[in-house]
């Protein structure tokens, strides 16, 4: 997830987002989080041309109208499908108080009435066969049918 705040304003968002999801941090090694069920989870706040090419964060700059200055990369350590919809829901809730894109990659490539949804109940940039959403669109993604986290 991108967003135009900076790390110093996003961290407490993510710790708050983690616990309001019911995790909570494991004891042994506070870096890490834990669902009620022992799944773990953790987060990373970096600069956003870390991963991202500059060439991506302009578009998405640009369709967001301000510099992206912090990426924040949400974690499940195990690969377990029923632990990934809460990324989603922490992701949707960061990015609405941080004004944030959700970066969603799809299993295959989306298809023109899937971007088209999500494009009216908010704003979608496509990249390659991926594509970011702001809070609202990550909402409706988060409702909808089709609905997947890939890991």
């Amino acid at each position: 997830m991108l967003s135009p705040c900076t790390a110093g304003y996003v961290a407490p968002i993510v710790l708050e987002e983690m616990a309001s999801e019911g995790l909570v941090r494991y004891e042994p090694d506070p870096g890490y989080w834990q669902s009620a069920d022992g799944l773990p989870y953790g987060y990373d706040i970096q600069s956003p041309d870390f991963e991202i090419s500059v060439e991506e964060l302009q578009f998405v700059a640009e369709a967001a109208g301000t510099v992206m200055c912090c990426d924040i990369v949400l974690h499940i350590f195990v690969s377990d499908l029923g632990g990934r919809p809460a990324l989603a829901r922490i992701a949707e809730r960061v990015a609405r108080r941080a004004d944030g894109w959700v970066f969603i990659d799809f299993r295959a490539a989306p298809s023109a009435e899937l971007l088209h949804y999500l494009a009216s109940a908010g704003r979608c940039v496509r990249v390659d066969d991926a594509v970011y959403l702001d809070a609202a669109a990550m909402t409706a993604w988060i409702a909808h049918p089709d609905f997947h986290v890939v890991k």
